[in-house]
């Protein structure tokens, strides 16, 4: 894998992390932690799979596709 993805990829775990320990503090989120967490983890997920995508058409981009012959 290339270095930059692993490197995105361990800057996205650390801020699920972070934020993860942040909502055990945050008086709102204790009525139902277990949620707190799973959507917490799920927007990390998201926008993990949206920055990868977008980093990897980056690497071989399509500027105008070159028709076939027929």
């Amino acid at each position: 894998m290339s270095e930059a993805i692993m490197t995105g990829t361990l800057i996205y775990g650390s801020i699920g992390v972070g934020v993860t320990i942040i909502s055990f503090f945050v008086p709102a989120c204790k009525q139902d932690q277990s949620l707190s967490t799973l959507l917490i983890w799920l927007t990390v997920i998201c926008c993990w799979l949206m920055w990868v995508i977008t980093y990897m058409m980056q690497l071989n981009p399509l500027i105008a596709p070159i028709p076939l012959p027929e």
